[in-house]
């Protein structure tokens, strides 16, 4: 006997079912009251602008489940996009776990399974059932502007193995989500901004793209979340993979043999947007073979979205059938969903969120993945200035830079040298003042944040390599720095810039670490 009977859901409850909401604001309000009480809107998705405390979080969730089970009956997906490293959205209070290329560099795979083990751990403290992670994405261009170290590999092999690692952990306590489908790695384009396209055969994307997704799938993922980009070999007209049915229905449900939740990417990005529009987005989404469609901040957008799905059920332009099929394999997984969980107290619950055991196992990773590629380690000389780029959001999935960054630690922990803080596209202006600075030491370190990408870095890291002096360059995020400039003599990565790393940075320059990690892509 199943929890929740579809047949006796009017047709307001099952539109709401399909569809993921996000709003601003750090407890309930108008917003997120209104579209589950009157829209009946069955999902959603959290960010960091919901987020201020662990209390407050769980409380937050607490309200919302609560609030759905009063006026639908039915549970709530909470979803979220804690992939670790780059792309964190609980930053206060719990665990900052390591990021997807991170727990690759520390070349142990069972890394990859703790990690998710205990991420899935304290989201469900939280009370978040369900992880938009991890990323799949065979990031096999150096220039991708989105995917990068959210990635575990440039080797389709290497991110399925540490992938479905990952994905067996969080599945012990949350469900976990492969994205995004058929593969954002081969990208120039991000699809936040506009519709990207890969123009590959079947041949190559069946080997590269779409092997770690077979694997998830035979290992059991529960979710998949499609892409917003168009894959010829895959889609029909032109269309992005989230609006194909071709590619949803005929290839990940049939060819591939998916079963489990297809969630869409959010229906607000540009390549949607300025496409289709959002509200004809969400429609087409669900007419492809999407069960989820995420609408993640746009209060006017989310019901426009409602409405458009509703008239177009009562004009039978979307079958009965159709969205029935949708809704029942949403509460296929709802009914996995431990609705007493929501009447415990925080004080319950609080040792799981950032424990001791916990926030060492990220750290000891980062340490172990950090990575000599080329050149000595850094010894420390008399006269040594330390260059940092100041953290910066590279992409809207980033959503914020955090409140930590290199130059602040430094002043406080390090002895003996002389700091700059610079912006991520440092001007003529300051790439002079820091050249000039230079030349008054034997020693420069300089740590880069997506050098490959803001090209003004590698302009100033070039001029230090006109200097006589010892030069440490230090890939704080992209390990793809190194490939502009090929003359540099020492090159460390660290993967991330997070709090964790930060903290192995000063463990480095203060002679303390010993570098372990191994670099998880193909430098050419």
């Amino acid at each position: 006997m199943t929890k929740y009977n579809i047949d006796e859901l009017s047709l307001d409850e099952k539109i709401g079912q399909l569809l993921v909401f996000g709003f601003d604001g750090l407890k309930l309000n108008s917003h997120a009251i209104n579209l589950i009480t009157k829209y009946k809107f069955g999902n959603v998705i959290l960010f960091a602008k919901n987020i201020k405390s662990s209390e407050q979080l769980f409380n937050l969730n607490r309200n919302l489940q609560k609030l759905a089970l009063e006026n639908i009956g039915i549970p709530l997906l909470i979803t979220i996009d804690q992939e670790g490293g780059m792309v964190t959205r609980i930053k206060n209070g719990g665990t900052f776990f390591p990021g997807a290329m991170t727990i690759t560099a520390s070349n142990n795979s069972e890394f990859a399974y703790l990690s998710g083990k205990y991420m899935g751990e304290e989201l469900l403290a939280y009370g978040i059932n369900m992880n938009l992670a991890p990323s799949l994405d065979v990031n096999n261009n150096s220039l991708n502007p989105v995917i990068g170290v959210r990635s575990f590999s440039d080797n389709p092999k290497i991110v399925s193995d540490y992938g479905t690692k990952f994905i067996a952990g969080l599945q012990e306590n949350v469900i976990a989500t492969a994205k995004h489908f058929p593969g954002h790695g081969d990208t120039q384009v991000d699809s936040h901004l506009a519709l990207p396209l890969i123009d590959y055969d079947r041949e190559r994307l069946d080997n590269i793209e779409l092997y770690p997704f077979k694997n998830a799938i035979k290992d059991g993922v529960k979710a998949i979340m499609a892409s917003h980009i168009n894959f010829p070999a895959y889609t029909e007209n032109n269309l992005p993979t989230t609006l194909s049915k071709k590619c949803l229905t005929g290839l990940l449900r049939e060819k591939l043999k998916f079963e489990g939740l297809i969630i869409t990417d959010c229906m607000e990005m540009k390549a949607i947007q300025d496409n289709y529009t959002t509200e004809k987005g969400a429609l087409m989404a669900v007419e492809a073979g999407a069960n989820l469609v995420c609408l993640s901040h746009s209060l006017k957008l989310q019901m426009r979205s409602f409405n458009t799905i509703k008239e177009a059920v009562l004009l039978g332009v979307l079958s009965e059938e159709t969205l029935n099929m949708r809704v029942s394999k949403v509460l296929e997984y709802k009914e996995e969903i431990d609705v007493t969980y929501f009447k415990k107290e925080f004080k319950e619950l609080k040792q799981v969120i950032g424990n001791i055991k916990t926030r060492d196992f990220a750290y000891k990773v980062v340490k172990s993945a950090v990575t000599l590629v080329k050149g000595k380690p850094f010894k420390k000389m008399d006269n040594t200035l330390l260059i940092a780029v100041k953290p910066t959001i590279t992409t809207i999935v980033d959503e914020e830079s955090g409140s930590y960054d290199i130059i602040t630690t430094a002043k406080s922990e390090l002895n003996g040298f002389t700091t700059l803080e610079i912006s991520a596209k440092p001007n003529t202006e300051t790439i002079k003042k820091a050249s000039k600075l230079a030349k008054d030491y034997e020693q420069i370190i300089i740590c880069t944040y997506n050098a490959n990408i803001y090209n003004s870095q590698l302009k100033l890291i070039k001029e230090l390599l006109q200097l006589d002096l010892d030069l440490n360059v230090i890939a704080m995020r992209n390990p793809y720095d190194i490939l502009a400039v090929d003359n540099i003599e020492n090159f460390v990565c660290f993967y991330e810039y997070t709090p964790n790393s930060i903290k192995a940075l000063m463990e480095y320059l203060k002679e303390k670490l010993i570098l372990t990690g191994k670099v998880p892509i193909a430098y050419e």
